[in-house]
């Protein structure tokens, strides 16, 4: 089962680019440069970990498909027909 994160990617990342903007202006004092720092490398591995989840999908899904595709590939034709499968008629069916 997926793992639920307590804020989205984008949230994530947002959150992260104001802190990066805040360190670099100097805006903080020196305490909550660290607090921020500290903030920023738990959203950096937060969103590492979204990646990496989102990797391992689209490479199950890549693979899934193309074990798929290899099976209609390797199905034998039916007699007295030259013609290929027609592609699926569905969009919902494609993936890319």
């Amino acid at each position: 089962m997926a793992k639920k994160h307590e804020i989205s990617f984008e949230q994530a990342l947002a959150e992260l680019e104001q802190i990066a903007e805040k360190l670099e202006r100097g805006q903080l004092t020196l305490e909550e440069s660290i607090q921020a720092y500290e903030r920023g490398m738990e959203l950096r591995s937060l969103c590492q970990g979204i990646l990496s989840e989102a990797e391992g999908k689209i490479e199950y899904l890549s693979k899934a498909n193309s074990g798929e595709a290899q099976k209609k590939t390797a199905s034998p034709k039916k007699e007295g027909s030259n013609r290929e499968a027609a592609p699926p008629s569905s969009d919902d069916e494609e993936l890319f």
